[in-house]
């Protein structure tokens, strides 16, 4: 299996965003203007556009928390897999983030 396309310091950065929309998902505490919430959902959009697998992982592992685990179970592939995707989908993400 080939290497996830993120850097750990990439994902620790697309952690840190993801658990402060994670934050308003749970308790709607929004630490976020209006402007970066419409940014945010459209980089959502764009991804499960562009990548709706990788989107689906991340939003069902990071919002709503479920184990990547599960996910491999349901899908008949390996955990690794799994999280290569995931790892991607970061990658992903923060590629559209970033363009604004």
């Amino acid at each position: 299996m080939s290497k996830a396309l993120i850097t750990d310091k990439e994902y620790r950065r697309f952690e840190d965003i993801i658990f402060k929309v994670w934050r308003v998902y749970e308790f709607g505490d929004n630490e976020f203007t209006q402007a970066e919430t419409e940014h945010i959902n459209k980089v959502f959009e764009l991804l499960n556009a562009e990548h709706p697998r990788e989107c689906k992982i991340i939003v069902r592992h990071h919002l709503k928390r479920v184990y990547y685990t599960t996910m491999a179970r349901e899908q008949e592939v390996s955990e690794g897999y799994i999280r290569k995707l995931a790892k991607n989908g970061a990658y992903y993400f923060l590629k559209l983030y970033d363009d604004k």
